[in-house]
């Protein structure tokens, strides 16, 4: 932890003051040369700091970097850096490499501790540790150690119940009762009675709802249980097997045979929904997802519907109510395990208002993607 904060107070000495060259010559005139040049930053209490650089360019640009940023990267790995120093108490140097920027994801950390021990008599480095973590949870350690004229070198590569053990422990470091989150529905709709409506495609009617989740977990980090809500918009779609064209016509909903062959019949409507389950969540041993339960209501409100006719590429569209029922209500439910989740949902208000269309509910099923 010293040389850490050694290392961030001697940046910034050395970017404040004027540091001179061990030859005599000023820093200016020595970084203008084509040689690199070495500076050394001695500290009040006999610490030094060793800045290797090309040009003045790069002094300068210390100025640039925000230290506090610099802090916070630096506190994660104390104390692994304090570990590694504590097991090799006689080291001579150690050298600290953090690099978050050259990850595609701008997430994920690269880490390199090497600590080198010299031979105090000749000062030749017998043994180096190389420690390079990846991503937090990913860890190789690597030993080059010279005996006499050979070199042995070591690998040690974490093993896959390690690396889920350390996988587990960052989790619940991190660990919030109640977090938000966002899935996707995928999936595809039928009526629960069809004697008095048209047949419907079953590939065409689909289902997609964008879910924003509240997942509020009860009895602490270990507990199961969950109560889970949000909002949804879902979109419900209804293709027609035949040609039906829908109407209005008296205040009924009609569904009329068409003499036109056309390519696409069929009805849409969008709807808001705010649900409420309680969910049974089970991790693995790894501390992946497990089993997942769960089943609560739903009450929602229709936001708007059209009718769409497709012949010969053209789209005719027809914006109506249709007397479709306005507020909704029913239930839903959702079992899976890991990634693999499977949702039903059932309408328990009839599709249209009472006496204005026939008589059905809906039902929607399909798999649940978490993103």
């Amino acid at each position: 932890m010293k040389r850490i904060l050694l290392l961030v107070m001697a940046i910034c000495m050395a970017a404040a003051t004027g540091a001179s060259a061990n030859n005599g010559t000023t820093l200016k005139q020595r970084l203008q040369s084509a040689d690199q040049d070495t500076i050394v930053v001695k500290m009040a209490n006999g610490a030094k700091m060793v800045l290797y650089l090309e040009n003045i360019q790069q002094l300068q640009a210390f100025q640039n970097y925000s230290l506090d940023s610099l802090m916070r990267e630096l506190n994660k790995y104390v104390e692994r850096v304090d570990k590694m120093e504590n097991s090799n108490k006689d080291s001579q140097e150690m050298t600290v490499t953090f690099n978050t920027s050259a990850a595609q994801d701008g997430k994920s950390e690269q880490v390199t501790i090497t600590v080198q021990e010299q031979d105090p008599k000749t000062g030749v480095v017998t043994k180096e540790t190389h420690e390079v973590i990846l991503n937090k949870n990913f860890k190789i350690k690597v030993d080059v150690e010279e005996d006499g004229g050979n070199t042995k070198v070591n690998v040690d590569v974490p093993t896959k119940q390690e690396r889920d053990s350390i996988r587990i422990a960052d989790k619940e470091e991190s660990y919030k009762p109640v977090r938000f989150g966002f899935d996707m529905d995928l999936g595809f709709n039928t009526f629960t009675e069809s004697a008095s409506l048209p047949d419907l495609k079953p590939w065409g009617s689909r289902y997609v709802s964008l879910n924003w989740r509240v997942n509020s977990q009860i009895g602490g980090r270990k507990s199961p249980f969950h109560i889970v809500s949000g909002l949804e918009f879902a979109f419900n779609n209804y293709m027609f097997e035949d040609d039906i064209v829908v109407g209005d016509e008296d205040g009924q909903t009609t569904f009329t045979v068409s003499e036109v062959n056309y390519e696409k019949s069929k009805l849409t409507h969008s709807s808001v929904n705010v649900p409420l389950m309680a969910m049974l969540q089970f991790n693995r041993e790894n501390g992946k997802d497990g089993f997942t339960l769960g089943a609560g209501p739903f009450v929602g409100y229709r936001l708007g519907s059209h009718s769409k006719l497709k012949l010969n590429g053209d789209k005719e569209k027809d914006r109506d109510s249709f007397n479709l029922t306005d507020m909704q209500y029913g239930v839903e439910g959702v079992i899976g395990y890991g990634s693999l989740n499977i949702f039903g949902k059932y309408n328990i208000n009839e599709l249209f208002e009472e006496n204005k269309g026939p008589k059905t509910s809906v039902v929607s099923f399909g798999l649940r993607l978490f993103m």
